[in-house]
């Protein structure tokens, strides 16, 4: 039976004519739906006594318990006063995972690095369940640490691969190089930090006489790349590797990146291995139309970039009367297709097989790609005679992944059948479901919601189900249509979502009402943990009112692992939730900040960073922590981006008297510290060894850096490097990357264009922190000879490819872009465009023309600039072509067709796409 299934079966044993209230449930009946118990919703699961949970307690290890369900059958089955506590633990099994540090020094103080208890628990960390960044996972870090590792044989050391990353680096340098092989295998990719990496393939990468095998015996260890290993790495090996090195090679920094490009243009470009094919920049994809055609099978596999597809497309001269088949014999290289191929396709037939085709590549459709689609469906809809007749049986497999991208004026027209296979694939596979502009996952939740329920009616639990992720979306008329007793059995499935900003707010709101969880001021421990990481769609002063007793070290502790560990889970990653800074630390207040205002600040020690975060603590408490503590929990202060500029100072104050003065520091130290870095002073600065580009590219990829700082990174390495700015290649300009904005304007004309224009590819993802003047001259570099010439010859994929630097492209050759040029023009380049600019160098005309994406991307900083006609524009490109509800009753400007018009075309088409479905 599913989970879901499960879910749906425990709550029907609620309904009260059944068996009653949860406390008075019989034994019989516990044991008959034990399997069914796990499943409960938690508030119902909390109304177990410590009666009825110890009737089952031989049961509970193997029931597959979540944390809240687990923590609330520990309550009762722990007893902490009696001698036995290692055969407790040992009975308790997979629950022991959830224990806390507390509970485990009473019951079993950890001592050895093999003993059966340690041994149970590192298997949790293994599984998922206990968190390496915990403060168990530090208990048991500590005992590995007093042992020491050098005592255990490399067969023992790994099972300790789980806290891998959790061990830094000076525990590494202990063990011997027979230890560190035979922990290879057991590693994941995610299992090393860069900076072991750097440590350990310098240390296990032989220097001579280097065979395919053992390089590739290494392949985890790519992102260790640095200068020496480089260099140390034949090129035949290197070639040789390229399959059992592909997998890793998106975990690769930009100048990694740069460097292992650079190794195969010298001394003469020869053929490019297949793996790095994806990776390279415009400038050095040089394959030939004829190289192309004729080894269109060798190439139809790899996964080319949006820009890529596009500029091969061009090359290949694809001709508009190629068959179908020859189209999809083509792969991922018909990615790149042209606007002006699909517009010459005479038949409708052919034309719906070929969009078809385009929506099953493995790679996304790029955004002016799918806008075409759409605008030459409604124009081939006008025709007077459209081949309706002439469609054939063969397109009944449409992909309803064509109908999740429909522009939002056309859903209402879709069948309810369709709108099914829609809500269907969104359940399956949520993340194509985030690629979507916030507008439109908000259209089409609540399209699916007036087919699953009539307006304002309340929604059942069913209706919930059905609707899976596209609930997060709903709006606030919707989302108060919720029964409260339906929203609180079902907050476990809504921890597992993207909430939209409209439906997380008014979730917010619904919580605090007297029959979900009530005030905030009356919570205990059982709310929060009901709550879970909803907590956080709680207002920041609703959070400071939940008293401290509610609020325990382990409680704390579990809710923050459980955002964390959401927000780096795939749908996690994908959804754009607001910044959360000031909400979690108005949670942990209580835990960091003196109970009385006459005590003084609690000073942390590593576990008390552990269970809350970094960036929760002042400057003041971290710079009195001891120096072992900081060192144990220096890899978590590194990597919190919340630390201001006096913590990083201080932080950065403790790892100078681990490591002594920053002149010494090596390069793997360098890269653990990440952005304490910015905690140097301007003369420590200037002490680092940064001739380096793997040393130099740590701190172009920090964001952050003051002006004054940045000046001094990239001065510090001229003068240590001896190089002259006109002698920047590839590899250097990319490794200083945010530093790149040190050099002044007249600095930055001496770039080579040529160099310059290969390293754009880096260069432009980052949000450069450069002044307007800077952003022209690094423009200007790239329509010089070397670089791409006049910018009114420059394709979309030229736009794509250099990023964020396109805001510095001058007024007058913006104002004069094309539609398919604009296109082109990354979101992130269209929101860093200065609000005066933006506002004066696009029309009206070319605004509309934006895609939804780039639509969305204009900041309202830029919309307050523009014109009541140029934010018309904007909301008609935002909502593309349906009028924004501001907007209806005005008559649709700039001469562009009214999508929004009935038309027996289009209704016709768009029945004609649910029927194939």
């Amino acid at each position: 039976m599913r989970p879901e299934q499960k879910e749906a079966l425990a709550k029907r044993l609620l309904a009260p004519e059944l068996f009653g209230e949860v406390p008075a449930w019989p034994q019989e009946l516990l044991w008959a739906v034990l399997p069914l118990l796990p499943h409960l919703p938690l508030e119902n699961f909390l109304q177990l006594s410590p009666h009825q949970i110890q009737a089952l307690e031989d049961s509970w290890p193997a029931a597959g318990l979540g944390p809240g369900h687990a923590r609330h059958v520990l309550r009762s089955l722990v007893n902490q006063s009696v001698q036995d506590g290692e055969e407790q633990v040992r009975r308790l099994g997979p629950l022991a995972c959830f224990l806390s540090p507390e509970e485990l020094q009473s019951l079993v103080p950890l001592s050895d690095p093999m003993g059966p208890v340690e041994r149970g628990l590192l298997e949790c960390a293994a599984n998922g369940t206990l968190s390496p960044e915990g403060r168990v996972a530090y208990e048991l870090l500590g005992v590995l640490r007093s042992s020491g590792g050098a005592v255990l044989s490399p067969r023992e050391l790994r099972v300790w691969a789980p806290l891998f990353p959790q061990l830094g680096l000076r525990f590494l340098q202990e063990l011997s190089e027979p230890q560190l092989r035979a922990m290879l295998p057991v590693l994941q990719g995610a299992s090393v930090t860069p900076a072991q990496a750097v440590l350990l393939l310098g240390r296990l990468l032989p220097r001579h006489d280097l065979s395919l095998e053992e390089l590739c015996s290494l392949h985890l260890l790519l992102p260790g790349l640095s200068p020496q290993t480089l260099q140390a790495i034949p090129r035949r090996v290197l070639v040789g590797a390229c399959s059992c090195l592909a997998p890793e090679l998106s975990r690769l920094s930009a100048c990694q990146t740069a460097a292992l490009l650079q190794t195969f243009r010298q001394p003469v470009p020869t053929t490019w291995p297949d793996c790095l094919l994806p990776l390279l920049p415009l400038k050095l994809l040089q394959l030939d139309s004829l190289a192309l055609l004729a080894n269109r099978r060798h190439y139809r596999e790899l996964p080319w970039s949006e820009q890529q597809a596009q500029f091969l497309w061009k090359k290949m001269q694809v001709p508009t009367n190629l068959t179908l088949r020859n189209l999809q014999a083509l792969g991922t290289l018909a990615g790149g297709m042209s606007c002006e191929f699909l517009q010459q396709i005479n038949s409708m037939v052919d034309f719906l097989e070929v969009v078809h085709m385009i929506y099953q590549l493995p790679t996304r459709v790029r955004g002016s790609l799918r806008a075409c689609i759409w605008a030459e469906l409604q124009r081939r809809m006008a025709m007077p005679e459209p081949e309706w007749t002439t469609l054939g049986p063969e397109l009944n497999g449409l992909d309803s992944k064509l109908l999740l991208d429909l522009p939002i004026q056309l859903m209402d027209r879709l069948s309810n059948e369709s709108i099914m296979l829609v809500v269907e694939l969104v359940q399956r596979a949520p993340e194509q479901l985030l690629a979507l502009t916030p507008l439109h996952q908000a259209a089409l939740a609540e399209r699916a919601l007036q087919n699953l329920a009539p307006k304002e009616t309340p929604l059942s639990g069913e209706v919930l189900e059905t609707l899976g992720p596209l609930v997060g979306f709903l709006g606030i008329e919707s989302t108060r249509q919720i029964p409260l007793q339906i929203l609180l059995s079902h907050l476990s499935q809504l921890q597992g979502f993207c909430l939209g900003e409209t439906f997380a707010t008014e979730l917010g709101w619904l919580l605090l009402q007297e029959s979900v969880l009530g005030k905030p001021e009356l919570w205990s421990q059982d709310e929060v943990e009901q709550a879970g990481r909803l907590v956080f769609t709680l207002s920041t002063e609703a959070i400071s009112l939940i008293p401290r007793e509610a609020l325990g070290p382990e409680t704390l502790e579990r809710l923050l692992e459980k955002q964390q560990s959401w927000e780096q889970s795939t749908v996690g990653q994908l959804c754009r939730g607001p910044q959360l800074a000031a909400k979690k630390a108005a949670l942990v207040a209580g835990l960091v900040r003196p109970a009385a205002e006459d005590l003084p600040e609690p000073v942390p020690n590593c576990a008390d960073v552990r269970g809350t975060f970094p960036a929760a603590w002042s400057a003041t408490q971290i710079a009195e922590m001891k120096l072992s503590d900081f060192e144990d929990c220096l890899t978590l202060f590194a990597g919190d981006p919340g630390l201001g500029p006096e913590e990083l100072r201080v932080a950065m104050g403790k790892a100078k008297q681990l490591w002594g003065p920053p002149r010494g520091f090596r390069p793997e130290q360098i890269l653990q510290l990440g952005r304490l870095l910015i905690g140097l002073g301007d003369r420590e600065l200037q002490e680092l060894i940064l001739v380096d580009w793997g040393v130099l590219s740590t701190l172009g990829q920090i964001d952050g850096w003051s002006s004054t700082q940045l000046r001094v990174v990239v001065s510090s390495f001229l003068r240590q490097s001896g190089r002259h700015v006109s002698h920047l290649d590839f590899i250097h300009l990319t490794a200083l990357g945010y530093t790149l904005c040190g050099l002044r304007p007249e600095e930055l004309q001496h770039i080579s264009s040529w160099e310059f224009s290969q390293a754009a590819l880096f260069l432009g993802s980052l949000h450069l922190q450069c002044s307007e003047e800077q952003l022209e001259v690094l423009a200007h570099l790239l329509v010089l000879p070397g670089g791409f010439g006049p910018i009114s010859n420059w394709g979309p994929e030229i736009f794509t490819e250099i990023g964020t630097i396109a805001a510095g492209i001058p007024d007058l050759a913006l104002s004069a872009l094309l539609q398919g040029q604009i296109q082109g023009l990354t979101p992130l380049a269209i929101s860093i465009i200065p609000p005066p600019k933006f506002a004066v160098v696009f029309s009206p005309t070319q605004l509309s023309s934006l895609t939804s994406t780039q639509a969305v991307a204009v900041t309202p900083e830029q919309m307050a600039f523009l014109s009541p006609e140029q934010r018309r524009a904007v909301a008609w490109a935002q909502h593309e072509g349906k009028e924004s509800p501001e907007q209806q009753g005005r008559s649709t400007a700039w001469g562009l067709q009214d999508w929004s018009r009935p038309s027996w075309s289009l209704v016709l088409t768009i029945s004609f796409l649910g029927h194939l479905l």
